[in-house]
């Protein structure tokens, strides 16, 4: 009899992924949480704004449909966010070289 073994805690709802960034992250040891990251682009620089990088943040860390990020220690939520960061990156570059862009 296998029962699975994430039976507790939060499973967000469908409504809760809306609009977020899909990124599957390979823990050591073969664990993969299904995360869900929030997007902020590039601002480039101005007369009047510094600008910024373009970042993630980690809103879901999924195990079996349950979450898990609050119990991710800051070192594995910025090692996932810099991943699926690179990740997105490497698509855009993909998706223009596939449309003859590059």
């Amino acid at each position: 009899m296998n029962a699975p073994v994430w039976t507790m805690g939060y499973k967000p709802t469908k409504d809760d992924l809306k609009g977020l960034h899909n990124y599957c992250f390979e823990a050591f040891g073969g664990l993969v949480l299904d995360c869900y990251l929030s997007f902020e682009p590039e601002e480039r620089e101005t007369d009047d704004d510094s600008g910024c990088a373009a970042s993630m943040e980690l809103e879901w860390a999924l195990v079996e449909g349950v979450d898990i990020s609050e119990v991710l220690d800051s070192h594995w939520a910025e090692l996932i966010e810099n991943e699926a960061l690179r990740n997105l990156a490497d698509q855009v570059k993909d998706a223009a070289f596939d449309r003859g862009e590059a």
